[in-house]
């Protein structure tokens, strides 16, 4: 089966990392996917697209002009017929936009994968962009989300209950990711990093430094368990994002300096959860994340904000603490009890470590993506 993957990539994080790992399976198991990558006219090569061709994963590059008009829709469907795909699979909202509204019989057979749900403020360019998201899914074939609590989305509602399915994502072992890492000769971890994590038991976050992941009520919360505890640990923020400045200015303000450290984009970041004394998610919004299918994998205590999947993946609480979202005084309590080592429970960590072992692989999710292949294949 021939697979086109679309997505418009501002970087590598979870939605690509996902996309990729689905591709490589499909290609072990005789497949022929292709990783779509839509970005603006005169983009050179991106981080992502190196990535998938360094895989072995054969790449489209789709270079238009990014306000969907109907130029730009017969611009991407010239590059969908050149390409001949048995399948389209979008993974984010401009392909959905760009070819959802058309016939079938002009773009083919067409699945969409939701990895998550962003509210836009209104009347934003994005708000727009989310409206007409919502009118496209419509007329898509097959709408995927990654977390049953995603079906309750607004924007499914008007989505026939028999196109709408979930496939929880999932993630190669974490042997066969390492062995990706250093087959790639991808560089050790920096020193710096690696020396800032043996000085004191440090926590670990991941993620793209964007509004939503609340890295800056992580650092309130922070400061304040640390005072309250007696001091003795650190903070690092791995990722890259728009929040950057806003970040490292309130770790001056909390006087953090030296105890915070903001890594930047770091390939392979997860392999810093070997030193973590916890892994912490302080969101307000997320479908499955990545970051803790690969902290689940590293067998780290785990504290996280319980929205999206993450309740459902960590069983309630009982493969890591859980805290409500956006909530000052809950997130300083769960750090004061991460640094205490109230957490770190063996039965906890071996439990959320059988969980991603058994259930969420990239070997099981490929196969679930097959069957709605061919379902959508054979209406």
């Amino acid at each position: 089966m021939r697979i086109l993957h679309l997505i418009h990539s501002e970087g590598v994080y979870g939605a690509e990392l996902i996309l990729l790992y689905l591709a490589r399976e499909q290609q072990r198991r005789g497949h022929e996917p292709l990783v779509g990558s839509i970005r603006d006219p005169r983009t050179d090569q991106t981080p992502f697209e190196a990535l998938a061709q360094s895989w072995g994963l054969p790449v489209v590059r789709i270079r238009i002009a990014p306000r969907p008009t109907p130029a730009v829709v017969r611009s991407l469907l010239r590059t969908v017929r050149e390409v001949a795909p048995d399948v389209l699979h979008s993974h984010g909202y401009k392909p959905n936009i760009l070819l959802g509204p058309l016939p079938r019989r002009l773009r083919g057979p067409m699945i969409a994968t939701l990895h998550g749900w962003t509210a836009a403020r209104t009347f934003s360019a994005l708000w727009l962009y989310e409206r007409l998201e919502r009118l496209s899914l419509r007329r898509i074939d097959s709408v995927v989300v990654v977390a049953r609590c995603m079906l309750e989305l607004a924007a499914l509602q008007s989505v026939l209950p028999a196109r709408r399915q979930v496939i929880e994502n999932g993630i190669p072992p974490r042997d066969v990711r390492l062995a990706d890492l250093a087959a790639r000769g991808v560089a050790p971890l920096p020193g710096e990093l690696v020396e800032f994590t043996a000085r004191q038991p440090t926590l670990v976050a991941i993620g793209r430094l964007s509004p939503e992941k609340r890295f800056t009520l992580l650092l309130e919360a922070f400061a304040r368990a640390r005072a309250q505890s007696g001091g003795g640990h650190q903070l690092l923020i791995v990722g890259e994002g728009p929040e950057h400045r806003v970040l490292a200015d309130r770790i001056a303000v909390l006087r953090l300096a030296g105890i915070v450290r903001l890594a930047g984009y770091l390939e392979g970041a997860d392999r810093l959860l070997a030193r973590a004394a916890g892994f912490v998610i302080s969101s307000s919004r997320e479908g499955l994340p990545l970051a803790l299918l690969e902290a689940m994998q590293w067998r780290v205590p785990i504290l996280a904000a319980a929205v999206g999947a993450i309740p459902e993946l960590l069983d309630e609480g009982r493969r890591g603490r859980l805290v409500a979202p956006d909530d000052l005084a809950a997130l300083t309590y769960g750090l004061q009890s991460l640094m205490a080592g109230d957490c770190s429970s063996g039965e906890a960590i071996a439990s959320a470590w059988q969980a991603v072992s058994a259930r969420y692989t990239s070997a099981r999710m490929a196969e679930e993506y097959l069957a709605a292949y061919a379902a959508i294949r054979a209406d």
